[in-house]
């Protein structure tokens, strides 16, 4: 992918020639390149070079990946006010070793020589990032919770309504106040006039029974494999369904109201995955729907869920809106979202699913900061193991143990912002519909991962105040 001065993902090509990577794009700006470039230690990730002028002679790949990550850890460093970590600090320590070895690749003639140091540049540079994001988040973290506790609601799990057994409720009701309930369109509509509500229901009474509280949706599911199949057996076009949309979403609030605390009307919209929609229909028709859910009561809580955050589908559809330009154009457009749901799967081989490091899931988060409204990771998740490299991974391909450590990183950055409600796993139990192959907490076999218990414990950790974080200062040289 080709990216410009503000991180957006701009139309264009990206080409290996004769062992180099030719990047064009329409008119004369500077952008840099995305891709996915094994580190070694650091894993495989998805990474971004600085912008870069056009010029016949090649950039050294690596040598450019380390420069934007030693930069954005000076940037993140100003904008976290973090620049007084006293030297010895493990951030500061690695970050000043890599630009050591960065100074060495530009000087020294010697290409292979150059690609070493600009590696290790690189590999030091993320490190120490990752470090910077973790020390910033636990700052945050107790100035949010060292007096009040989390809510028991801040962490959750979607639960495949398909799965119906009484051990699993069980499991449910003593570990989570909040679960999310997928409501898939052809699995409740699997050919047009006729529903099926029956798993549904089931967990709808459930939830009653016991006082959990549920997030349904996406109702409708714009990403690809979201859409009931007998769409393209009737060839159904953007014209048609904005109307689709609403008589099912107005069924599904019909028959459950209130006893759903929040609804996820859609997710997707605005890749134009599978259905190309222009901005009148996208703004349309959600504004249709959430005028449509508080119709029977006000006070129902609503949001939409940004399926790819980071926005590559923009490199190959132009009329595509990018995540943050469509929440913007919803909020100007006056249609009132409680909260702002984001989808999170990385470790996979599919668009917007490659593996990343968390440098750069603080700054995605970082973003949604100046939306000013809630926001809920609705589906997170990593793999507990390797299916294939095309995804990538973080440090080390995936496994049980290496999906669990993910885990332990993830919910106390999300948490650490204050805007952030509630984190909601991949999966509860593995299933074949999901949307991340084996992200449950529970394998097929109904064997707990360690990202089970890990979760949890960190949950446990918040419900009671965590007090105050106490940092050391920084030693005055002119003290000394």
């Amino acid at each position: 992918m080709l990216f410009d001065q503000e991180d957006l993902v701009v139309p264009g090509t990206v080409e290996l020639v004769d062992g180099q990577i030719e990047c064009r794009r329409s008119g004369n700006r500077a952008v840099g390149l995305g891709l996915l470039f094994d580190t070694g230690p650091s894993g495989k990730l998805s990474l971004q070079t600085c912008l870069l002028p056009d010029r016949k002679e090649p950039y050294r790949l690596a040598v450019e990946l380390a420069r934007h990550r030693i930069a954005i850890f000076l940037a993140k460093s100003e904008e976290w006010q973090m620049l007084d970590l006293s030297d010895d600090h493990p951030a500061m320590q690695l970050w000043e070793s890599a630009r050591q070895h960065l100074t060495k690749a530009l000087v020294t003639r010697d290409p292979i020589v150059a690609d070493e140091q600009a590696m290790s540049a690189l590999n030091k540079g993320i490190e120490a990032s990752e470090r910077l994001a973790m020390a910033h988040a636990e700052i945050l973290l107790h100035r949010r919770f060292a007096v009040h506790p989390a809510s028991r609601t801040s962490l959750g799990s979607r639960v495949h309504p398909g799965q119906q057994g009484a051990t699993l409720k069980e499991l449910v009701d003593k570990h989570f106040d909040l679960i999310t309930i997928p409501m898939s369109w052809g699995r409740l509509q699997p050919s047009p006039g006729k529903y099926e509500w029956s798993e549904v229901d089931a967990w709808m009474a459930w939830a009653q029974d016991t006082g959990t509280k549920v997030l349904a949706g996406p109702l409708v599911d714009l990403n690809p494999g979201g859409l009931p199949r007998w769409f393209a057996e009737k060839k159904i076009s953007p014209e048609q369904i904005g109307d689709l949309a609403y008589d099912h979403v107005e069924q599904v609030v019909r028959r459950y109201g209130d006893v759903i605390g929040m609804y996820c009307t859609t997710s997707g919209v605005n890749t134009n995955s599978v259905m190309e929609l222009s901005r009148k229909q996208m703004v349309d028709m959600e504004r249709s729907l959430t005028v449509l859910v508080r119709q029977g009561r006000r006070g129902r809580r609503v949001m939409i869920e940004l399926s790819q955050p980071y926005g590559e589908f923009l490199f190959r559809n132009e009329k595509a809106l990018s995540p943050f330009i469509y929440i913007e154009q919803l909020i100007q457009e006056g249609i009132r979202l409680d909260a702002i749901g984001l989808r999170l799967l990385l470790g996979a081989d599919r668009e917007g699913m490659a593996a990343r490091d968390f440098m750069q899931i603080a700054r995605l988060l970082d973003r949604f900061f100046l939306l000013e409204r809630p926001l809920v990771l609705t589906n997170v998740g990593v793999p507990g193991e390797l299916k294939g490299p095309g995804g990538g991974w973080w440090m080390k391909p995936w496994s049980p143990s290496q999906q669990a450590s993910w885990a332990s990183r993830l919910l106390p950055l999300a948490l650490s912002r204050p805007y952030v409600e509630s984190v909601q796993w991949s999966e509860l139990y593995d299933h074949k519909e999901a949307s991340l192959e084996s992200s449950g907490m529970i394998d097929s076999k109904g064997s707990p991962r360690p990202v089970f218990q890990k979760l949890l414990a960190l949950r446990n950790r918040l419900m009671s105040p965590i007090g105050p974080l106490t940092l050391p200062r920084k030693e005055d040289p002119s003290s000394s």
